[in-house]
């Protein structure tokens, strides 16, 4: 079995839909088409442990857990561990940027 893989990297370059990824997509699923082969699309969403997200923004484990049940940080469950979506840590990091750049702010008292 072969695969394509694409990245949201690939799909986009500086703003714009980058046609050669479209080109590439279009060429593998003609030619596994003409092999008689079925084509099957799939999304994978990137996510991360509390403890990925921890080292990503500069958390502990437990801070991130203890954010994660809070409901600062939503997460779905699954099984017995929590996972949280790319997309809600780069939302938490700016969140947490914004509330930095308001304490400086208030310490210079601008």
């Amino acid at each position: 079995m072969s695969g394509l893989t694409v990245s949201p990297e690939m799909v986009r370059v500086n703003g714009a839909y980058d046609s050669d990824c479209a080109r590439a997509v279009w060429d593998f699923i003609r030619h596994q088409s003409s092999q008689g082969r079925t084509v099957e699309v799939a999304v994978r969403e990137t996510t991360y442990s509390p403890a990925e997200v921890g080292n990503l923004v500069g958390l502990s484990r437990s801070t991130v857990q203890r954010c994660i049940d809070d409901g600062t940080i939503k997460a779905i469950r699954r099984g017995s561990r929590w996972r949280v979506s790319e997309a809600e840590v780069d939302r938490y990091r700016l969140a947490l940027a914004d509330d930095m750049a308001t304490v400086v702010a208030d310490d210079l008292d601008f």
